[in-house]
């Protein structure tokens, strides 16, 4: 009765321990916080990725002659990872470094192996031993390569974000100016309602010729060029009877401009990926809402008169 009591105990023990969760990212999930730890917490391909790299970066940390320089390459790389915002960006960023890692642990083998195994070279082949031929300088490229990629990458973020930036501080000194009466961003709604549909109806344009009438892309992407041109021309136009020939005019016509790159760029960043559970995407629609409120509150806002106007006023500058 003992031996049943005792195999059964063990059977339980075996199958809760088979079934208790295991977490395959190398780092504790309860405390990621950017959208890379996160990523890697939530999927499972990218917690076996993560969990690979780790162990691979032991190794080479283990048999490197400069186990400094290794965790500075690592600090490096996941300044670079941590960039990433899609999954798609984050897979293809681990499976490189993971690659990367893999050719550093294999080059002291190769090394260890050729000086072992080194044969008697004659005379006449000595210099095609000296200097190797192009297979053996593009696969050291390779590498360098990738690096350069990934540094440009990182300088090309970091300068959008100096850019967002300074597109940031000249939109709030241009709405301080409207406040103070120095310029008008909006006339009225009706202003702001045409500057911000303008982009919408230029790309929606697009979509119904493209994919609902089947007309070519060629032709739907020129009707939709047409159509946001003819619209930004009034924009242009209003703006200059609003303000004048000043730099006022240029300043009120960046602050529509940004305001709507601001707002375009948040929504593609919500947008960007796809949500891995029901919660997340209701967490996407309620910042898609408002941020949506945000926008539209911020161009009431900045309209000159409180009021709506009729196109043909506007079109005509009777506002």
């Amino acid at each position: 009765m003992s031996r049943l009591f005792l195999g059964s105990s063990l059977f339980g023990l075996l199958l809760a321990l088979c079934a208790a969760p295991v977490s395959a990212a190398s780092f504790d999930c309860s405390k990621a916080t950017t959208f890379a730890e996160n990523a890697i917490c939530a999927e499972g391909a990218l917690g076996l990725l993560d969990e690979q790299l780790n162990a691979k970066y032991v190794r080479v940390l283990e048999s490197a002659s400069n186990p400094t320089d290794v965790r500075q390459q690592q600090r490096e790389w996941l300044r670079l990872r941590d960039n990433c915002k899609t999954g798609q960006c984050l897979s293809s960023s681990m499976s490189q470094r993971l690659s990367e890692l893999t050719q550093q642990l294999a080059k002291p083998a190769r090394l260890v192996v050729g000086s072992a195994t080194k044969p008697i070279v004659p005379a006449a082949t000595l210099d095609s031993a000296v200097n190797p031929g192009p297979v053996q300088a593009s696969a050291t490229a390779r590498p360098a390569s990738s690096v350069r990629n990934a540094a440009d990458d990182h300088q090309a973020v970091l300068n959008l974000k100096i850019a967002l930036f300074v597109m940031a501080v000249l939109l709030l000194i241009c709405v301080w100016l409207h406040h103070r009466g120095s310029m008008t961003i909006y006339q009225d709604y009706t202003d702001a309602l045409w500057t911000s549909l303008t982009p919408i109806l230029g790309i929606g344009t697009y979509f119904i010729c493209n994919a609902w009438l089947e007309i070519p892309a060629r032709y739907s992407a020129i009707a939709a060029g047409v159509l946001a041109s003819l619209m930004a021309l009034q924009v242009i136009v209003q703006t200059y009877r609003s303000n004048g020939v000043s730099l006022y005019f240029l300043l009120a016509l960046f602050a529509k401009i940004a305001l709507l790159t601001f707002y375009c760029l948040m929504m593609l960043i919500l947008f960007a990926s796809n949500a891995s559970n029901k919660r997340e995407a209701r967490r996407k629609r309620g910042w898609a809402v408002a941020v949506t409120t945000v926008f539209v509150f911020l161009s009431g806002w900045m309209c000159r008169h409180r009021q709506f106007s009729s196109i043909d006023d506007y079109i005509a500058g009777r506002t």
